[in-house]
């Protein structure tokens, strides 16, 4: 493959989402020793990037913002015409030559069909105005998306994937400044923290309120970490100050409120003093597995440790894995119940356990009976981030059927072998019924590349409506199997991507997409115990 020259990341996600990007970087600057990295971010959460090592250039826009101001006209719509096509004039003008969009938005697949860049891997516009999402790996992060209990890839190995994969570094990377350092330093010495003292953080806040835990359960959780001796740091934004009073106050006198009183640098350095934080799924989360400090995460609503838990080993998730979850990032729930599913009396036995290395009594808390899972990050053997329940040794359907798509997915787009072990809690029959479609349209395909250009039009109009009835069809069966639904979803992401060509073109694309489904579709059936995985043709597949 031929090195990249200037490569373009495009994350105009949030603090969280720029972190977990830090693995990729590094693995573009080894696979392409000199190449000149630029990346553009969010201008408000864009400080982080400052920390994060391999950035050449760091670009800040708010092209969402600056896509409202479009559609409202007026002097809006010139003031943000202007700045949009300032932005491209000068991005063209770097000439690059590969470009990852890690965001999902309409505002940035316009922006990178503008750029004309060679190699775009992610959400993009042709030419025409289509969306296509381009890249299997990219591919596989837009269905994981709309199928999320069904993910079991986390999203930093999605990202290197799109970027060409290489070898697993296992961490999230953040160069912790010594001015952050004595920023923390100063924080902790006023609060009388010795060098001794084992601190614990609390991160109280989220992006949104369906991530946040309770305040009463913070406040519960910190009253007994420091009866048991520990000094507790709670951290957050200046918009936590309230909160942290009101857990402050149910804590007591060795409570340490930094909430508003760091900058990134500062808070990652107060983090890394930390023997461990307690967090939801967060942007410090995020900074505390970059610099290195061991979490117990608290995962309930739409959060889910299979897909953003912290990279890195060996730290602990609880999971309220109630009926419902993960719920949907559209909806705000009315009952958000499943947050009090996590109990402080949970949260603190993992917190002590953990800081005492403890693993067979996080054993035991993972063995109770109820919705709570416990977990222990860590990587498989071909560096993927993974997620071990502990407590039990038989995995219930859902857990079952995620680990089947995981090994699919794998021996699809990275040509690992399927495993040995077969999950026979899960009904294979909607994958049979697949594979045998897949298979149908494989071979329709097929008849259309030999009859393409010697045929007459009504013979290929013929074909053409049955695939049109075999794809509606599909798209029957995932209408009410859910449990196949990112196996057609992929096959219709493909689809858009299929180019503009001649009938010959679109049959040989029509061909290779049905193989792949038809791949897929023997995996999962292999894995749930039905029969052998059959060869398919899948080669284009990487492409």
């Amino acid at each position: 493959m031929t090195q990249a020259k200037r490569i373009l990341i495009v994350n105009l996600t949030r603090f969280g989402d720029l972190l977990q990007t830090s693995p990729t970087i590094a693995g573009l600057r080894a696979a392409n020793p000199g190449a000149s990295i630029t990346l553009l971010a969010d201008r408000n959460f864009a400080a982080v990037c400052e920390g994060i090592p391999g950035i050449d250039h760091l670009r800040r826009t708010d092209l969402d913002s600056l896509g409202h101001q479009l559609l409202a006209g007026g002097r809006d719509l010139l003031h943000a015409y202007a700045e949009v096509e300032q932005l491209v004039r000068e991005l063209r003008e770097e000439q690059f030559d590969l470009a990852l969009n890690f965001s999902s938005s309409a505002m940035s697949a316009v922006f990178l069909g503008l750029l004309r860049i060679p190699d775009v891997r992610g959400w993009s516009v042709t030419p025409e105005g289509h969306r296509v999402i381009a890249h299997p790996w990219s591919r596989l992060f837009a269905t994981l998306c709309l199928n999320r209990s069904l993910g079991d890839l986390n999203l930093v190995d999605s990202y290197r994937g799109m970027a060409g994969g290489g070898p697993g570094v296992e961490r999230l990377f953040f160069d912790v400044s010594a001015e952050g350092r004595a920023q923390a330093a100063g924080l902790l010495t006023d609060a009388g923290v010795r060098s001794e003292d084992q601190v614990v953080a609390l991160q109280l806040g989220a992006s949104r309120e369906s991530r946040v835990w309770p305040t009463e359960s913070f406040g519960a959780l910190g009253r007994a970490l420091t009866e048991a001796g520990f000094r507790v740091v709670l951290t957050g934004g200046g918009k936590e100050r309230e909160l942290a009073r009101e857990v402050s106050t149910v804590i007591g006198a060795r409570v340490i409120d930094a909430c508003g009183r760091t900058d990134i640098a500062g808070l990652a350095a107060l983090l890394e003093r930390c023997s461990l934080l307690v967090s939801g799924d967060t942007g410090p989360m995020h900074l505390a597995a970059a610099v290195g400090t061991p979490i117990v995460g608290l995962f309930f609503g739409p959060a889910l440790p299979y897909d953003t838990g912290p990279y890195g080993r060996d730290h602990v998730l609880l999971h309220a894995a109630v009926a419902c979850a993960p719920c949907s990032h559209a909806v705000s729930c009315l009952d958000p119940f499943c947050r009090s599913e996590i109990t402080p009396a949970q949260v603190a036995h993992a917190a002590t356990s953990r800081i005492r290395g403890d693993w067979a009594a996080l054993a035991d808390l993972g063995a109770l009976p109820g919705s709570v899972r416990v977990l222990r990050t860590g990587f498989d053997s071909n560096g993927m981030y993974q997620c071990e329940r502990l407590g039990t040794t038989s995995p219930e359907p859902d857990e079952a059927l995620r680990r089947a798509y995981r090994a699919t997915w794998l021996a699809a787009l990275e040509d690992h072998p399927l495993p040995p072990q077969t999950f026979s809690c899960v009904d294979p029959e909607p994958f049979v019924e697949i594979a045998a479609l897949a298979r149908h349209g494989l071979e329709l395909a097929g008849r259309l590349v030999s009859v393409a250009g010697r045929a007459s039009g009504s013979d290929i109009e013929t074909l053409g409506a049955e695939l049109a009835a075999l794809e509606r069809n599909l798209a029957g069966r995932a209408a009410v199997q859910p449990s196949v639904r990112p196996l057609t979803q992929m096959f219709r992401f493909g689809q858009e991507c299929l180019p503009d060509a001649d009938v010959i073109g679109l049959a040989h694309g029509t061909a290779e997409l049905y193989g792949t489904l038809a791949f897929e579709a023997d995996c999962m059936t292999r894995l749930l115990g039905i029969g052998q995985q059959r060869e398919h043709t899948h080669a284009g597949l990487h492409q």
